[in-house]
């Protein structure tokens, strides 16, 4: 695992930003941001939309001009309302046999489909495809995605993605389209056991963004936080 003074250690090759936002709760998928960049971005395109919504919501605060895109494989407007309906049986046949605890819950989460659904059929877009390294009637390539959903103007779409280091193939389909990116959000996760491979990704990002912010890597008895990063695109610091 990464020890806590390795994260220190890339910490102090940070770029110095005084503007940094704090976007989402802290360990709730939140992230720091530039202001600037939240200002210049039309577009957010948001991978892993059931988790990261509270997020998206938040950053769309920010910036009401904003168009969210959020995109998972395992959801649809459909079955948001699927989801929901049942969430609200669960509760009802909870309640009816005196469970209450278990009711409340069933209530909580009928309560965040609900917010969902509404977050996602006002103005937003929920697609449901899976990102790979190629395009079909399922999947779609993250150049595709950034490329075709983005905003074309410089530096007007931002990236939020959680990705494993399986997935460091990626960063070449960001770099491609980094015109299109004003900032890129990162979760890694599992952290790799290899220090080299978190510094190769950060320095080939680096040769195109800016690195704002690296926090999270902690380790306790049972797990790890993810790694969070934050890379503004060079063109935003001038």
């Amino acid at each position: 695992m990464l020890l806590v003074v390795e994260i220190n250690k890339l910490q102090l090759d940070l770029n110095q930003c005084t503007d940094l936002v704090r976007v989402g709760e802290q360990h709730e998928r939140g992230h720091l941001i530039p202001a600037r960049a939240i200002a210049k971005t039309k577009t957010l395109l948001s991978l892993g939309a059931d988790e990261n919504w509270a997020f998206d919501k938040a950053f769309q605060q920010l910036n009401p001009d904003c168009k969210v895109v959020g995109v998972d494989y395992q959801l649809s407007l459909s079955s948001i309302v699927s989801s929901a309906l049942s969430s609200g049986a669960k509760s009802l046949q909870s309640a009816l046999f005196g469970r209450l605890k278990q009711s409340k819950s069933h209530v909580k989460e009928l309560l965040n489909r609900v917010l969902l659904y509404t977050f996602y059929s006002s103005g937003n877009r929920l697609l449901r495809r899976r990102v790979s390294d190629h395009t079909n009637e399922v999947d779609i390539s993250l150049e595709t995605l950034i490329a075709v959903y983005g905003t074309i103007e410089d530096n007007a779409t931002m990236l939020n993605i959680s990705m494993s280091c399986d997935e460091y193939h990626m960063v070449e389909d960001i770099i491609k389209l980094e015109s299109m990116l004003s900032v890129v959000t990162i979760e890694l996760s599992p952290i790799p056991d290899c220090m080299s491979k978190v510094t190769q990704f950060i320095e080939r990002m680096s040769e195109h963004f800016e690195v704002v912010h690296i926090s999270g890597g902690e380790i306790d008895e049972v797990s790890h936080s993810p790694l969070e990063l934050t890379f503004m695109n060079k063109r935003l610091s001038i």
